[in-house]
């Protein structure tokens, strides 16, 4: 009896043995993770961040975002360009320059290694035009968006032409001036936006000359041109077919 208790315990340690071995080799692997800096608390547009709002955290490295800021000194005193919710990544484009330079006046694209604009690239300007929201897609524009500039103003050809024949009437002619134009920043009803010297100069004659302007929201990706010629009364009454007043004898 001695003999046969002696072997059912020596069979119980080696079950047991076996069983712990088995256990460990089958326990999954740990999962790598990564310190990265998340967003303490809410953090509206256009705030400066301090080191209160950011906390360092440990995230599964198979799901941190390839561009997540590991190190609060770079994030701390920047603006947000948009809004950043508590846990979020601190990624850097979603953050601009220290004192609200949230934009670049020369794209990356026309600057060369050295950073440096280009030898042929345009001379760069940020330049700010006051729209009204009625007069800007509702006030629905934003930093990042791409717009044409319509332009409207009544054209009196005694005033502009040195000699106007009987065809040349008073009339109000309308025009997209301008295609494809960045918008930088906005403050209200100013709009910040990128162009050249050359056209920077031909807005500001054109804002000065009592006419209307108006910004037109393009859609994402939509890089087409418009093709379009202008209008007026002559442009359009083939196609609204306006009722023509006569002169009558009262």
């Amino acid at each position: 009896m001695l003999i046969v208790g002696l072997l059912f315990a020596v069979g119980a340690g080696a079950t047991t043995f076996f069983v712990a071995n088995t256990a460990k080799s089958e326990a999954p692997a740990p999962v790598p993770t990564s310190n990265i800096i998340v967003a303490a608390r809410e953090i509206p547009p256009k705030t400066q961040i301090t080191a209160a709002d950011l906390k360092l955290v440990k995230m599964n490295s198979e799901v941190v975002p390839p561009a997540a800021l590991t190190r609060p000194e770079d994030a701390v005193g920047k603006i947000t360009i948009t809004g950043i919710s508590v846990g979020e990544p601190i990624l850097p484009t979603k953050l601009g320059g220290p004192n609200g330079a949230v934009f670049v006046v020369i794209p990356a694209s026309a600057l060369g290694t050295d950073g440096n604009p280009l030898p042929n690239s345009p001379n760069y300007r940020a330049m700010s035009i006051t729209i009204p929201d009625g007069q800007a897609a509702g006030g629905s524009i934003l930093p990042g968006d791409i717009v044409d500039v319509l332009f409207s103003f009544t054209f009196d050809p005694v005033k502009l032409l040195e000699r106007p024949t009987p065809k040349n009437g008073s009339d109000v002619s309308a025009r997209i001036v301008l295609e494809r134009v960045p918008i930088l920043a906005r403050t209200l009803a100013v709009y910040t936006i990128r162009t050249d010297a050359t056209t920077a100069e031909r807005i500001g004659y054109l804002q000065a000359s009592g006419g209307s302007m108006q910004l037109l929201l393009r859609g994402p990706k939509d890089e087409r041109a418009t093709g379009t010629t202008g209008a007026t009364f002559k442009s359009i009454q083939p196609v609204v077919k306006f009722e023509v007043p006569e002169k009558i004898t009262p």
